[in-house]
């Protein structure tokens, strides 16, 4: 007793005791974390629990464990009580909160307002979600994560940020009449069904809503969309069909990309609106419709690349019209585009193919004539332009019957009987013909 009397004595004279220093070593620990990196420890904490819910989060859980649609616009008079927290939020997708057993009918949310960033980056949710005509303000990002049923924001606002990269889900996903406000990121998402997308609208005029490397296994509908700035669909593959009838590309300055773009069914344009670029190189796909396509105003640079575009049927307009309007629209494109053959001797075989060998000639022609004027000089220039007139490439052999009869018609008048004279007047004959 007494000499440890004297050993805690003397610890306390020329410094802390092993307990004291122990606590001391925490605080200073915990302080220099908190000066650090405060963002992540308040993250942290918000995250392991949300606590006790609000009223109007308490109503939104009461519903969901009910396996009604928990309706704010019409329970919730104050739009205080439309606000849920991003932490309840997460932990109800999640399945961790223990006051709330999801219904088998999934969850259903209308009218909510989230104001702070959700983080659903890699988790596993295996009920139906749909949020309809709800308004996340912050950063939302699904990053990585697996929605085992159906997914829906139709109606929805993201005012900022939206991750969906290499989002997984097993069903369908709608975002019908839903407003990105800010960039949509949709990278290497895959969707075993379908994805609707009708209506939605991608308002900023600088980023792009990416679609780069999509996979969709059922038709991917972009019909009647906004896109206020570019728009990538680089590398997507889309199993069945693809449309994006009377969508709406309104960035003079922005690229509407489907370079390399893979659809094993049809792509539909028709009534769409593009104002800037468009890129279809190296594309693939069923058939193509450019129907009543309204394309740029001025076309005084390259704005439409068609190169190593691949198809089996291609359309724009009505039967009689398409050839003409494909025609014009190649024709219009191909003086600010590089030179490349490709497109028009797809068109050819194509209109060949179908039985329109009038129509094929046409592009075949247009083809070597853009050949000649940009590619060919000298003699092969001189030898591609008297093909061209005296048989149109080999398409109007026809014309050498007329070159062959001028050139006989030339000929009688050059040597007319009255201005002949035989080289042997005795062996004149009594008639010469000019022929």
């Amino acid at each position: 007793m007494h000499c440890k009397a004297a050993t805690t004595t003397q610890e306390i004279a020329f410094g802390f005791a092993p307990a004291a220093r122990r606590t001391l070593r925490i605080l200073l620990g915990l302080i220099l974390m908190l000066a650090l990196h405060p963002g992540q420890l308040q993250a942290q904490a918000r995250r392991s629990s949300a606590g006790k819910p609000t009223p109007g989060e308490k109503y939104l859980l009461d519903q969901v464990a009910a396996g009604k649609v928990a309706d704010f616009k019409t329970a919730m008079t104050n739009a205080t009580d439309r606000v849920v927290r991003a932490a309840l939020l997460e932990e109800l997708l999640a399945g961790s909160r223990t006051d709330c057993d999801i219904h088998r009918n999934g969850v259903l949310i209308e009218g909510i307002v989230v104001r702070d960033a959700v983080d659903l980056r890699n988790v596993r949710i295996p009920h139906d979600i749909r949020f309809a005509n709800c308004r996340f303000e912050g950063e939302v990002n699904f990053s990585k994560s697996e929605f085992e049923n159906t997914l829906s924001f139709e109606g929805s606002t993201f005012a900022g940020p939206a991750s969906f990269y290499a989002m997984h889900v097993s069903r369908g996903i709608f975002l019908t009449g839903t407003v990105f406000q800010g960039h949509a990121d949709f990278t290497q998402m895959e969707v075993a069904g379908s994805l609707m997308a009708g209506d939605a609208q991608f308002t900023h005029p600088q980023l792009a809503a990416d679609f780069v490397n999509l996979k969709v296994g059922g038709v991917a509908f972009f019909t009647n969309a906004v896109f206020a700035g570019p728009a990538n669909f680089q590398y997507s593959h889309t199993t069945e069909a693809l449309r994006f009838d009377g969508a709406r590309f309104t960035s003079v300055t922005g690229l509407a990309c489907f370079e390399a773009m893979r659809v094993d069914g049809s792509v539909s344009f028709k009534d769409a609106t593009l104002a800037g670029y468009l890129s279809l190189k190296d594309a693939t796909c069923t058939s193509l419709d450019l129907t009543a396509v309204r394309w740029p105003a001025q076309s005084a640079h390259e704005w439409l690349w068609l190169n190593g575009l691949t198809y089996r049927r291609i359309i724009s307009g009505s039967e009689q019209e398409s050839a003409g309007n494909l025609f014009t629209l190649v024709d219009r494109a191909a003086h600010g585009t590089a030179y490349s053959m490709d497109i028009y001797t797809r068109l050819s075989a194509f209109y060949r193919r179908d039985g329109y060998p009038r129509q094929a000639n046409q592009f075949y022609i247009a083809q070597k004539r853009r050949e000649r004027a940009e590619v060919l000089h000298g003699l092969p220039h001189a030898w591609s332009l008297f093909l061209d007139v005296f048989v149109g490439y080999g398409r109007s052999p026809e014309r050498a019957i007329f070159w062959s009869l001028a050139i006989i018609l030339f000929g009688t008048v050059i040597f007319r009987a009255k201005d002949m004279e035989p080289r042997n007047p005795a062996l004149a004959v009594d008639g010469f013909s000019p022929f």
